[in-house]
């Protein structure tokens, strides 16, 4: 009869904690019935914990869950064996790695902004030295043209289109890849990509 009880008082308070807002999310109904599991089980709940950090192994990361609900296992074997059950949002990252990240953001942003300063202080000198290299440009330009003449025959205009936009690459070397293997999309994509 005192475990009933207890448990209906351990439910009540949680409604009324609900009712309350308490800035908590509603439990779902699955979660309502693992909360009253746990009662039942002899775990009872810990008040008081504001912040709950798992810390994860290998990369060092780790999630924090704010506002948790914490159950603890009355069993024996004292504290080192005692087994405890979180509820809460668990959120990747937090305070420390935040800092880090956003220490690293700013250190890109100022990384930019001296190479746009450098860019422009050069953009004068470019702009002197861009009317040299005009044949390479009408070099370039030939060979552009030259690949916009390549025989399609035998190769599909969407396949072409297809191998084009996968790979990034122009029509000339995408009919290639194409007839290189015999058609075979996967296999021409791969082989330009790789």
């Amino acid at each position: 009869a005192a475990k009933d009880e207890a448990e209906a008082s351990a439910a009540a308070q949680q409604d009324a904690e609900d009712a309350r807002g308490g800035g908590k999310p509603i439990p779902n109904r699955s979660e309502k019935k693992a909360r009253k599991m746990m009662t039942r089980l002899g775990m009872r709940p810990v008040p008081g914990i504001v912040r709950v950090t798992l810390k994860t192994p290998g990369r060092g990361g780790y999630f924090a869950i704010d506002r948790p609900d914490v159950y603890v296992s009355s069993g024996g074997g004292g504290e080192k064996n005692a087994t405890y059950v979180i509820f809460g949002e668990a959120r990747q990252g937090g305070g420390m790695m935040q800092q880090q990240q956003q220490q690293q953001q700013a250190q890109q942003m100022e990384q930019m902004r001296q190479a746009q300063a450098a860019m422009e202080a050069a953009a004068p000198q470019a702009k002197v030295e861009a009317s040299a290299p005009t044949t390479a440009a009408t070099a370039t330009g030939k060979e552009s043209g030259e690949e916009a003449e390549v025989d399609e025959t035998g190769v599909e205009a969407k396949d072409i289109e297809l191998v084009m936009s996968q790979a990034s690459c122009s029509r000339g070397k995408a009919v290639a890849a194409l007839r290189e293997n015999d058609g075979d999309l996967v296999n021409a994509i791969m082989s330009l990509t790789t």
